[in-house]
């Protein structure tokens, strides 16, 4: 299984998966390289899944820490 690169944003997983979508929906793809495709797009969505998670607890824990300092 490819390893997802260090380098990797939640943009940049978003533009490749846009990519991948239109590469699996070419009329003559080869069924090989959908599966391939399918494959690290599965990756891609579990990538992105999992930083959305971070961005909503880090933006929940901020917008905590902005209702605690006004209400001093």
């Amino acid at each position: 299984m490819e390893e997802l690169k260090e380098e990797l944003t939640y943009e940049k997983a978003i533009a490749e998966l846009e990519e991948l979508v239109a590469r699996v929906e070419e009329k003559d793809a080869p069924l090989d390289r959908i599966e391939k495709d399918i494959k690290r797009a599965m990756q891609l969505i579990a990538f992105c899944k999992t930083q959305l998670r971070g961005y909503k607890e880090r933006f929940a824990a901020l917008m905590d820490y902005n209702v605690e300092d006004t209400e001093e």
